[in-house]
């Protein structure tokens, strides 16, 4: 019989799921994935498939043990894009992304000068001791994480007489894009584990990190949009007005740059806010300043409630906007140049709220200014979008202002648990030296199995497009309730050109960590 945990055999498998394009969202890449992780699955099990209106489908298998206690092993297929790997030249375009030999081929040759250290010492390690790593998009986010999941799957079913409990693996579409899979699964979850008779004690997260260390619970997200409204003038008469791309850069400079979104808990702090969308919404060339402009920021927060992270990012603005007063006023002076206006003192009063905008307008928190409207959008972010438009020309607003909402996917946090799975993984992580720590720093579909935030009702002013175009799958979350321990592989440049999974660890340990953690967790 062959060893189930054989590093060799996990390795095979994790190079056959990169070789498998499954940008998100794609039906037919996504789909292709999730047939590969079927016909990898040990024979003998319970499994199924659930789809999405689209036809991309979240897979599952359940390994029944001597009772019902079970734990979950969770995953997503899909990945980002590919677009910078035809930078390199190759024959195959930028697809090479997906053919792991020939990437790290070249990337060998393009990595001896590059200008980070890590990826200059990693290449050279991989020269001198092959196999180290495995490049390719997907190999650390996060299909060596499923390799090692179908691999402890196996090695738990070879024993299953010997398994206390029982194991459900679930793989989801869609997590780079909007985790609609999970979202999607969670009710079709909860009613399998009610009609398997399962008794739900834990997620085991096989998602990717920076090194080798565990985390318990899962940092939230916050996609927070900012309209920013102008004042144009003449591209050459820049004192006339004010330019919405102008301050939309202001805007983005302190977002990033400043502290004043970084959430903290404990003695913990998370990271800066990133841009996700900065664009001006000219759709013609000419020789006038932005009208309008768009932001996006990617906010993580621990237990920051969704109200206090609108409330910084309102500060940010406001700032923001006194501070391009300050230095147009101050160039001004310097260019002997006329100044409009001085924004300076009435700046807060410039930066609503997507409530206070709807109040400003006169109109009630169920009203919906696309309601009854012919109109296309990509999404429901694109429809947000329109209806802040639509809304703020309602209200006659006139600009500078701001108006600050919120964008699907809303991620919860969910702060470490102390059951039954937390407990068994820092005692075998513990004998192993692999530290365990607080709030999985990524956003993950993790976010989902239990709900622990605040209630969606005091969401909902801040979202617009919930209730509408968007779900939040609350009720299924808090019904789940599951601890969160994220035990994956670790490895560098997640999303990036470099894109490699640590292959020792990955095929080797952590198969044989998540085989151990499951066997200890549903003991009795």
């Amino acid at each position: 019989m062959p060893d189930r945990l054989d590093p060799a055999r996990v390795r095979a498998l994790a190079e056959r799921l990169v070789a498998v394009p499954s940008v998100s969202p794609d039906p037919a890449g996504e789909s292709a994935c999730a047939d590969a992780l079927l016909e990898a699955l040990p024979a003998g099990l319970e499994s199924g498939t659930w789809a999405l209106p689209d036809g991309r489908r979240t897979i599952w298998a359940l390994l029944r043990g001597r009772s019902p206690r079970t734990v979950l092993l969770l995953g997503h297929l899909d990945t980002v894009g590919v677009g910078e790997y035809a930078a390199l030249g190759a024959e195959e375009g930028e697809r090479i992304a997906f053919a792991p030999e020939a990437l790290r081929s070249r990337l060998l040759v393009a990595g001896r000068g590059h200008p980070s250290p890590l990826v200059r010492g990693d290449v050279d390690e991989e020269s001198r001791n092959p196999a180290t790593w495995l490049f390719g998009r997907g190999a650390l986010d996060m299909k060596a994480g499923l390799a090692a999941g179908v691999a402890a799957l196996e090695d738990l079913a070879s024993r299953r007489d010997a398994l206390e409990g029982s194991v459900l693996f679930v793989a989801c579409p869609d997590e780079e894009n909007a985790s609609a899979g999970i979202t999607a699964a969670l009710p079709e979850l909860l009613r399998l584990r009610d009609r398997a008779g399962l008794q739900m004690i834990g997620a085991l997260n096989l998602d990717f990190g920076g090194e080798p260390v565990a985390w318990s619970g899962v940092v939230g997200k916050t996609r927070v949009g900012l309209w920013v409204l102008g004042d144009p003038t003449h591209a050459s008469d820049p004192f006339g007005g004010v330019d919405a791309a102008q301050l939309a850069a202001e805007i983005v400079a302190r977002a990033t740059r400043g502290g004043e979104l970084v959430d903290r808990c404990d003695d913990r702090a998370g990271v800066p806010a990133t841009v996700l969308r900065l664009r001006d919404l000219k759709d013609r060339y000419d020789a006038q300043t932005s009208l309008e402009a768009v932001v996006e920021l990617n906010v993580l927060t621990f237990a920051r409630s969704l109200g206090g992270t609108v409330e910084a990012v309102r500060d940010v603005a406001a700032r923001s906007l006194a501070h391009l007063a300050w230095s147009m006023i101050e160039l001004s002076n310097l260019t002997r140049h006329h100044l409009a206006r001085d924004l300076r003192t009435d700046a807060p009063d410039r930066v609503l709220t997507w409530p206070e905008l709807l109040g400003r307008a006169g109109k009630g928190p169920d009203f919906d200014p696309l309601e009854g409207a012919a109109i296309a959008v990509e999404d429901s972010r694109g429809a947000t979008l329109e209806r802040v438009r639509r809304l703020a020309r309602e209200a006659e607003l006139r600009g500078p202002a701001v108006v600050i909402y919120v964008l699907p996917p809303w991620y919860p946090a969910a702060a470490p648990g102390d059951g039954p799975l937390p407990r068994a993984a820092r005692e075998v992580l513990a004998r192993e030296g692999i530290d365990m720590r607080p709030y999985y720093p990524h956003i993950s579909d993790a976010s989902y199995l239990a709900w622990r935030a605040e209630p969606v009702s005091s969401l909902a002013p801040l979202i617009p497009a919930l209730g509408r175009e968007y779900h939040l799958p609350a009720e299924e979350a808090r019904a789940l309730d599951l601890d969160v321990v994220n035990l994956g592989p670790w490895g560098r440049d997640a999303h990036g050109l470099y894109e490699r999974v640590h292959a020792p660890y990955a095929f080797d340990t952590l198969p044989r960590l998540i085989a151990e953690v499951v066997r200890r967790t549903v003991e009795p």
